[in-house]
């Protein structure tokens, strides 16, 4: 999907769930990390993405560097973006609205032996939420990377729209004449789940979880 915040939804979605149960950062960081590929592949001869969107490298690679910006957000970058959300103006009130001033409550996190448990399988279950929503909408099925990568179910290869349009018009917008079913689910799950991600959020401000969730760890 092409905005992350799309991902962010079944994660907002467990942790309201299960709030003692699911780590809230790590859930959220781990729906960002399979494409964080994208600043590492111009120092790689293959594509990093097939490491990072597979199972295995959800495991070996995703799940601890979810851990440890988990640790970074939690001490450092949370409480300074709760900061900047404090501040007076238009842009700093959207913030607020979604509640990005709560994040100072992330310093009290404990980074005990228990943390490191529930943020591990928490990041796994951040990620495959990941995984399991580029499923459908992606040409390539790297789940089972190194030992296979191929092409998606033929039915979501299928041309569904082809306006004709000449390439060079296409290219000064960035966009493609041609359009396979696996493209069109790409965008309506981006639409629809960065509108759910943003309910949620804004749910969660309106009942102080983020507070609640960390005042009594």
């Amino acid at each position: 999907m092409p905005n992350s915040l799309s991902h962010l939804a079944p994660g907002l979605f467990i942790k309201m769930k299960y709030p003692k149960r699911i780590d809230g950062t790590a859930i959220c960081l781990s729906a960002f990390v399979p494409d964080l590929n994208v600043f590492f592949e111009p120092f790689i001869p293959f594509p990093f993405r097939h490491i990072t969107h597979s199972l295995l490298g959800l495991v070996l690679w995703g799940a601890p560097i979810t851990i440890l910006l988990t640790i970074l957000f939690s001490k450092y970058i949370g409480p300074r973006i709760s900061e900047i959300a404090k501040k007076e103006g238009k842009l700093y009130r959207i913030k607020t609205y979604f509640g990005l001033d709560e994040l100072h409550h992330l310093k009290k996190k404990k980074f005990n032996k228990r943390f490191y448990f529930v943020s591990f399988y928490s990041a796994l279950i951040g990620g495959l939420t990941h995984l399991l929503l580029d499923l459908p909408s992606h040409r390539y099925v790297e789940l089972f990377f190194p030992w296979a990568v191929f092409l998606n179910f033929d039915i979501l290869l299928v041309i569904v729209f082809d306006f004709g349009i000449e390439s060079i018009v296409l290219e000064l917008w960035g966009l493609n004449s041609i359009i396979a079913l696996y493209e069109l689910i790409y965008f309506i799950e981006d639409v629809i789940l960065l509108g759910i991600s943003l309910f949620l959020l804004r749910k969660i401000k309106f009942r102080g979880s983020i507070e609640r969730w960390y005042t009594n760890e």
